[in-house]
């Protein structure tokens, strides 16, 4: 039938599952719509954590030295080819970025969280898709070799994901800000099988909120993540768990404090350094005058030099951690030079990770400051167990407090760090008191030392704080004016009128207050329903000598036809008047109007609700 032929009363039909979740918006009284959104929003992130994961894992598997795998590198090509491959690969990831990003797409690279924790700061929830689209271009950095993480760009992907399906599902628009977390959790949840670190990463960094109302559809988001991830992936954790042996070795006494004091300083001065390279190299790289698709191509060419000293500084470093820190229980060579060796690692991976974000290669910096700081922790703690020995725990301990020592400092979520890094390690109640020493000590060190974390820092570039408490919301009824609320239909009584009239006139009309004016129509006082009741109170001898100019306030508050509904409100608010004249102007003061209480009550519940819609 063509739509000129169609009955009119007829409606288009619907798909099923969009009459289905018309259906269940429209009868949804106590949240439950939000919360099966929700439930999608974290299956459809379970399954994009999973395909980055597979991408990445399968890349350290070609691109490691150490690997041995059927497509590795070091079988694929000869050794001077493979050695070769290896430092010009972050160069051509660098460049299919610089022309994909620059060229085709016209966005801007880096890590794209800030962005996320804007929108949703400044109730901007109607994400562009674009921002996913940048953000699934992060396995070219990672897979090519650029030192960059898939965290960030998951995040990126997961708020988008869900504004766009609050956004298609029609749900309020505050309720869009929660499925943004709801995104954010999900992918974090996914990727470290370490749902309450998810759900306390994004109320944390995201949503700033802990309102009962937000916490539960995050959580549910986060749990139906991890658990689909988990259920494609299993038995591939992000790093390797912990023996009961290694946790025996935590003793809760002095020298532990003191060495967990220790790393906590070593993590503060680590992350002041993570953040303050990033942006400096990416100042200075952003001077260069070059092409913007071709400085991606320059930064991985750099990655890939520094890769020819250690090539620890390639990808995200995750199996780096788990192969050459967590895969060994006792080192043979002397406790100073691994200290320095791991150390350097370190202070290679920061300069290898500014090289990549700050030339405008995509990806995040949650996994690089994890591998950051486990090197420092395996750093202090081999330094520790060779100096002090007996007195320490085992370094493996050292690793999982120095990555959520710098993660938490750097990134400015020291609770998210803290849990994240407890699941990771097998949610072992053991390890939670070296990792709370050490997030506290190198957060209070960071936020002593520089203000803004790896995230803020570019907010606060841009003239925004997200540190500091939003603005108080703007009055609804400063926008309106009382020309378009007042009625110009009122009871006008003469200054001569009679107590009888005037209750005549009572008697006939719902109005709660009266204007008394000239011949001329100009205001010459109100009269309240409250006045007339202490006349009347005074009984027929006493109130029948009063006319209206004796009853009236003859010094009434007055308002203009431009005058705002919200000084209207003010004067209601500061006294027991029922209606407000409105009079010509301040040389003027014939009355044109009259404005009451209940109108204006009227608009800011009509102007609030249109807010929220």
């Amino acid at each position: 039938m063509s739509p000129a032929s169609r009955p009119k009363n007829s409606r288009p039909s619907l798909p099923l599952l969009a009459r289905l979740f018309a259906h269940l918006r429209e009868r949804d009284a106590e949240g439950s719509f939000l919360f099966l959104m929700a439930c999608v929003v974290g299956l459809v992130m379970g399954l994009v954590s999973t395909a980055f994961r597979l991408m990445v894992l399968r890349s350290h598997d070609f691109f490691s030295p150490a690997s041995s795998g059927r497509f590795s590198i070091s079988r694929v090509l000869p050794g001077d080819f493979a050695l070769l491959f290896q430092v010009v690969s972050p160069a051509i990831g660098g460049l299919v970025i610089g022309l994909l990003i620059y060229k085709v797409l016209d966005l801007r690279g880096g890590h794209g969280v800030p962005s996320v924790m804007k929108a949703v700061a400044t109730g901007q929830v109607n994400l562009p898709a674009s921002m996913a689209i940048k953000s699934a271009s992060s396995p070219i950095t990672i897979t090519s070799g650029g030192s960059a993480g898939p965290e960030g760009p998951i995040v990126e992907i997961g708020a988008v994901i869900g504004s766009v399906i609050g956004a298609r599902a029609h749900v309020r628009k505050d309720q869009i800000g929660t499925l943004i977390g709801c995104g954010a959790a999900a992918g974090i949840a996914a990727v470290f099988n370490a749902p309450l670190g998810g759900v306390v990463f994004a109320l944390e960094l995201i949503m700033r909120d802990l309102q009962v109302r937000k916490f539960a559809p995050v959580v549910v988001s986060a749990v139906i993540a991890s658990v689909t991830s988990a259920t494609l992936l299993p038995n591939s954790p992000a790093f390797q768990k912990l023996s009961p042996e290694i946790l025996g070795t935590i003793q809760p006494n002095g020298f532990m404090i003191f060495h967990f004091v220790m790393l906590g300083l070593l993590c503060g001065v680590v992350a002041i350094v993570l953040v303050s390279t990033l942006y400096r190299v990416g100042d200075f790289i952003n001077g260069i005058d070059l092409p913007l698709w071709i400085k991606p191509a320059i930064g991985g060419l750099m990655v890939g030099l520094l890769a020819l000293l250690r090539p620890e500084v390639m990808g995200e470093g995750n199996e780096f951690v788990n192969e050459q820190l967590f895969g060994a229980s006792v080192f043979t060579e002397a406790a100073w030079t691994l200290s320095l060796v791991f150390l350097l690692v370190c202070l290679l991976k920061i300069v290898a990770t500014s090289l990549t974000l700050g030339s405008g290669g995509t990806g995040g910096v949650f996994a690089p400051s994890m591998m950051t700081g486990a090197f420092a922790g395996a750093s202090l703690g081999v330094l520790a167990e060779g100096v002090m020995p007996g007195t320490a725990p085992h370094f493996h301990i050292f690793v999982m407090a120095g990555m959520a020592g710098v993660v938490g400092s750097a990134l400015g979520i020291p609770l998210a760090a803290t849990l994240i890094i407890f699941e990771v390690a097998g949610n072992e109640y053991e390890l939670m008191l070296p990792l709370m020493i050490t997030v506290a000590v190198s957060t209070l060190l960071t936020a002593r030392m520089k203000k803004g974390s790896v995230y803020t820092v570019s907010l606060l570039r841009d003239g925004f704080d997200v540190e500091k408490p939003s603005a108080p919301a703007r009055d609804p009824l400063l926008d309106i004016r009382v020309r378009d609320i007042m009625s110009a239909s009122y009871i006008a009584l003469k200054p001569d009128d009679g107590l009888g009239r005037i209750l005549e006139l009572l008697g006939e009309t719902e109005d709660n207050a009266f204007v008394v004016q000239n011949a001329s129509g100009e205001l010459q006082g109100v009269i309240s329903t409250n006045d007339l009741r202490a006349v009347v109170n005074l009984g027929e001898i006493g109130g029948a000598a009063f006319i209206a100019q004796d009853i009236a306030d003859t010094n009434p508050p007055a308002l203009y036809p431009e005058s705002t509904a919200a000084r209207a409100l003010e004067i209601f608010t500061s006294s027991d008047i029922e209606g407000i004249p409105i009079v010509e102007s301040e040389v003027s003061r014939r009355v044109v109007g009259v404005v009451s209480r209940a109108a204006v009550l009227h608009a800011y519940h009509r102007a609030s609700a249109d807010r929220t819609r």
